[in-house]
């Protein structure tokens, strides 16, 4: 089967809800849709759109030698598209958010990953990058990081 059309496009904050509120916070209220540094003007959210729906999300922070790099990176963080066609969605979404992290040269790219999800994410050239820990009500994580530049 040949994969969908997706193309990509910048969105607001407030769009990445129609994907984060049932597929990542399913069960909570649509506040906790609101992330920390989503409104920060540095920050990037993207849509994946097939045939002009909007099936999935991912927001880029700007991280300049901040949090657990010492060089300048962008987080990947709600990453998520809708059940079908979740593969080529995430695929098309990673590259499209590392494309702008070189343009903005980040030297690292990062995540923090379900557990779950760990070898999904290890397809695209990221790593685990420390010890499991716990994100509270989502469960065992990793950080995964992938040098870009």
């Amino acid at each position: 089967m040949a994969p969908p059309k997706i193309h990509i496009k910048t969105i607001s904050a407030e769009t990445t809800h129609i994907v984060r509120h049932p597929v990542l916070r399913y069960g909570l209220p649509k506040e906790s849709c609101a992330l920390p540094g989503d409104d920060l003007p540095t920050t990037i959210h993207l849509g994946a759109y097939s045939q002009h729906v909007l099936i999935g999300v991912c927001t880029v922070l700007n991280n300049p030698k901040d949090g657990p790099f010492t060089v300048p990176n962008g987080q990947i963080r709600g990453w998520q598209c809708c059940p079908k066609p979740k593969q080529w969605c995430w695929s098309i979404a990673v590259e499209e958010a590392e494309r702008l992290g070189k343009t903005l040269n980040f030297e690292v790219m990062w995540m923090n990953a379900r557990k779950g999800f760990c070898g999904f994410i290890h397809r695209f050239g990221y790593k685990i990058d420390g010890a499991l820990f716990d994100v509270p009500i989502f469960g065992p994580h990793y950080r995964m990081k992938k040098s870009i530049l």
